[in-house]
């Protein structure tokens, strides 16, 4: 791993001083776009990663991986949840298109099959991108949209739906995002 840069170490001794009710601060911060100190897209990438650590899961803030020196790519996060490990990827705007699905799971394949990823949105994904998701097979990605983080925050607790969501992909085969989603629960 690439050692982290000053403005990377800041970031992370910031973040990892909030509790709950600053992660609220700062994702409201973030849906009205009135950050300040933050680049474009790090508040929200290391707010979902405080929010698993807050979680009581062990977590790696956004990383770069070198080749030869030079940065390969960067990673924005990883959650490790009991022997299930997922990367992360954040994408802070309105409506996402397939491009960071994509990426990540470019990624995976670079990495043992038992790896898994998570793409968050702070707004939603494009129903193209929905789609693609569902037809990119093996179902190694888990979707997150600006709601369910809100949910998650308000919970004060990411692990829950992470574990919900990772259940589902097991159970169903696709996202709990997919259109086909729905008409396989069954009320209770």
């Amino acid at each position: 791993m690439a050692r982290p840069g000053d403005k990377a170490v800041e970031y992370v001794k910031n973040i990892d001083a909030m509790a709950w009710p600053e992660l609220r601060t700062l994702w409201n911060a973030i849906k009205t776009g009135s950050l300040d100190n933050w680049e474009e897209g790090k508040a929200f990438e290391h707010l979902v990663i405080r929010g698993f650590a807050l979680s009581d899961l062990d977590v790696e803030y956004p990383y770069d991986v070198p080749a030869g020196g030079n940065p390969l790519e960067q990673i924005d996060g990883l959650v490790v949840l009991g022997c299930n490990f997922f990367l992360v990827e954040c994408k802070d705007k309105e409506k996402v298109a397939v491009e960071p699905i994509a990426k990540l799971r470019n990624q995976l394949l670079r990495r043992p099959e038992t790896t898994f990823g998570c793409v968050f949105v702070s707004g939603e994904f494009t129903s193209a991108a929905l789609i693609i998701a569902d037809f990119s097979v093996p179902h190694r990605i888990l979707l997150w949209s600006g709601y369910e983080v809100e949910e998650c925050i308000t919970r004060k607790d990411f692990k829950r739906m992470l574990q919900d969501k990772y259940r589902h992909l097991c159970k169903y085969g696709l996202t709990d995002h997919s259109s086909y989603y729905k008409e396989l629960e069954v009320p209770a």
